[in-house]
């Protein structure tokens, strides 16, 4: 489960910028500093992403750990400054590690929610999660997270003009 902010101008701009880095001299260690400076500016976003899956409301009686918790931990940013897919992500891993339920972001994010077994009841139940808390999130915050992108890469620009 990803969510893609579509930069088409500055997805290209970052794209020719991680170009000319490559030419420069000290130009990796350029590129690291610009994808570090890129999640960071993604870091309130994907704070807000999983302070909305921490607060979705639970019902469970599990002695385990907490579903919401490990999908929010499992939120992370993906910042790329090579290949086809240049750009910043927030992104949902895959939560392996919990009960078995390895889609557990993007089954909570549907509306149509999910079946799974129970103990001592009813042989199968549906439960939905929160639908909308990893999109609509990150809608809502849209113009926040375009403008600190932007705002780093231009910054970035600027030091590879002057040969910092």
């Amino acid at each position: 489960m990803a969510a893609e902010l579509d930069l088409s101008q500055p997805e290209r701009r970052l794209r020719d910028l991680a170009r000319a880095m490559r030419q420069e001299e000290g130009g990796r260690e350029m590129r690291r500093a610009l994808t570090k400076r890129l999640r960071a500016a993604a870091g309130p976003v994907r704070q807000a992403v999983r302070a909305a899956i921490r607060a979705a409301p639970s019902a469970g009686h599990s002695s385990g750990r907490s579903l919401r918790s490990a999908i929010a931990q499992k939120v992370q940013t993906v910042a790329k400054t090579g290949g086809k897919a240049v750009g910043v992500r927030i992104v949902a891993k895959e939560t392996t590690s919990v009960r078995g339920f390895t889609h557990a972001p993007r089954r909570f994010n549907s509306a149509a929610g999910w079946h799974h077994q129970t103990f001592g009841g009813e042989p199968e139940v549906h439960q939905t999660g929160e639908p909308g808390w990893f999109d609509d999130t990150i809608w809502y915050r849209k113009a926040e997270f375009r403008g600190a992108v932007e705002e780093v890469i231009e910054e970035t620009a600027q030091r590879v003009a002057r040969g910092l």
